[in-house]
């Protein structure tokens, strides 16, 4: 009996074993199945709209269709979506979106536009970048500066610099009774009896 439990476990773990060098294997192999995808952007500007192509192609040079494509325009602390939730490939292997009009640039009107290919089962993740002026240029006046959280230590709020400065004071004043306190307590006599 012993040695028929004794048979399975080590078949199970023989199994076991196998199966996760198997395993391992064939995620090694399903990624060198991937591919590159080849993405050509152009950009066009018609009566005041702003369109952006994006032409996907295989290494063979064929179309590739019903693929996703993420358009972005590069934020002060992240990337902004533009197009539609979804901006997939046609038959051709083209998506075509419209590019805001009202959005900030830098002060020449200046934004980066992103285009990403993102966990695709088939190809490769990519990220394509490209600058254009297609912003609204937007000036920042920075002889007027107000006091504001965000803003540098010269001009933080009066209240700000207050409460902060009479908290440091008052964990100080506590620090220091402290120790008087253990000096005068050091000075006392013990009692004799």
């Amino acid at each position: 009996m012993k040695d028929r439990i004794y048979l399975y476990r080590t078949v199970l773990k023989i199994f076991f074993i196998g199966g996760l060098i198997l395993l391992n294997s064939t995620t090694i192999y399903s990624q060198e199945a991937m591919e590159d995808a080849i993405v050509k952007l152009s950009f066009s500007e018609e009566n005041d709209i702003k369109t952006i192509k994006a032409t996907v192609l295989d290494q063979s040079g064929l179309p590739i269709e019903e693929l996703d494509l993420y358009f972005y325009v590069k934020r002060t602390f992240g990337l902004l979506p533009i197009g539609d939730f979804f901006n997939t490939t046609d038959e051709t292997g083209v998506v075509t979106i419209e590019f805001p009009t009202d959005l900030p640039g830098d002060a020449e009107g200046n934004v980066l536009i992103i285009v990403k290919i993102i966990e695709s089962d088939l190809y490769h993740d990519l990220t394509l970048e490209e600058t254009k002026k297609w912003g609204v240029p937007t000036q920042i006046d920075q002889s007027q500066e107000k006091r504001s959280l965000w803003a540098a230590a010269a001009n933080a709020p009066i209240t700000l610099i207050v409460s902060v400065s009479s908290m440091i004071l008052v964990i100080w004043f506590i620090i220091l009774y402290i120790i008087f306190d253990f000096y005068k307590i050091s000075k006392i006599k013990p009692l004799e009896f």
